[in-house]
């Protein structure tokens, strides 16, 4: 046999170098491998999962069908149909893809090419910055106000020729707050292509979203997710609602079949049951108002209203360190969400469970007093 003993002629893209890999939450499996503690003993509260299954009629249809051997339909003309009559928007605006993650992916890889930036307002969701990387593009960050607000003067000014994509989230991830219509209204004129992450938008007190505002400008995309309220984050399943121009690009750029038939059927049937769906989505929300006042009365946690299923909490490390709370709620099976940034190391966000997963947080907070 051969073998090869010069210097490797081909080599992975330079961009490579500078990528920083996405660091998901920890996994159930994960978590009971490092604690010793029992996976049906955990409380997942660190990936913003529903802590509720799909309705009844999603898991008996999963489990009905037949026909797992076939494609499915590349053009999700059933599931078009019924986001149609979900969002008020034309199915000829709709690209159906696996989940928000790779809607971006996708996105991004049609728009951006070398030395091109994207605009993005930190504290956000870090995937924007790595698949931008992975574009051999760059990200220009123009930080929130205090309270997290959108500083539009600045965003202004940041904006250079290279700016392609001006990328808002709402409600953002992890600070939980909404953006406003004139906001995005006034960054549209800016003639760069504005999208709008709307992966919480059922949690918010504005459940409408901007989604209604994509007919009318050539500019503006919404994504848009099944993993959060629908409890369909196993299927990964997502949407964007786009210009038809760019709906004709994504349509071209996507793999065949690229959305399977199970996750076909589970947003379908979640869109059939959507009084069950939407009961559990006002479960979540009136839990989180009840775990915010929780975490507000301990004196060493700080937390930010949210209008997603989740609140992200300062840490006053003066009175408890990040690394005690871990530890309490850790012994106690719960894993939340920690942050490696240093601007984010004193902040913990905690997924919106169920009465008695808020219950299990108090008790092992409540250890941490003096």
């Amino acid at each position: 046999m051969y073998t090869y003993s010069s210097p490797r002629l081909v080599t992975v893209r330079p961009e490579m170098d500078r990528l920083a890999q996405y660091a998901p939450g920890e996994s159930l499996e994960a978590f009971s491998e490092r604690t010793g503690i029992p996976i049906e003993d955990i409380i997942k509260l660190n990936s913003n999962e529903s802590p509720y299954e799909p309705a009844p009629t999603v898991l008996q249809a999963l489990s009905n069908f037949r026909n797992y051997n076939n494609y499915p339909d590349a053009n999700s003309t059933a599931l078009r149909n019924a986001l149609a009559d979900y969002t008020g928007v034309d199915g000829r605006h709709i690209v159906v893809h696996h989940g928000s993650a790779e809607l971006i992916n996708l996105l991004w890889h049609l728009f951006l090419s070398v030395g091109d930036n994207i605009l993005c307002c930190p504290p956000t969701f870090s995937l924007y910055t790595s698949v931008t990387t992975f574009c051999g593009a760059h990200v220009l960050e123009v930080p929130r106000k205090p309270g997290y607000g959108l500083d539009i003067d600045a965003i202004l000014d940041a904006l250079t020729p290279e700016t392609k994509l001006i990328v808002l989230t709402s409600p953002n991830n992890p600070t939980g707050n909404s953006i406003c219509e004139q906001d995005i209204l006034t960054l549209l004129d800016t003639g760069r292509i504005v999208i709008v992450d709307e992966a919480y938008v059922e949690f918010a007190d504005n459940s409408r979203g901007f989604a209604y505002l994509v007919p009318q400008h050539e500019n503006l995309i919404v994504m848009r997710t099944f993993s959060k309220w629908a409890g369909l984050a196993g299927l990964r399943i997502g949407y964007a609602l786009t210009p038809e121009w760019i709906q004709a690009y994504m349509r071209r750029a996507q793999c065949p079949f690229e959305v399977n038939v199970a996750g076909h059927i589970g947003a379908i049937e979640t869109l059939k049951a959507l009084d069950y769906t939407l009961d559990n989505v006002r479960r979540i929300t009136q839990e989180r108002e009840r775990l915010y006042a929780l975490l507000d009365s301990y004196s060493f946690l700080h937390p930010v209203p949210s209008q997603g299923n989740f609140i992200l909490m300062r840490v006053d490390e003066d009175q408890v360190s990040v690394r005690e709370i871990r530890a309490a709620v850790e012994a106690h099976g719960i894993l939340l969400r920690y942050f490696s940034q240093p601007e984010m190391r004193d902040f913990i966000r905690v997924t919106v469970g169920k009465p008695e997963h808020t219950d299990k947080i108090d008790s092992a907070l409540h250890n941490l007093l003096p």
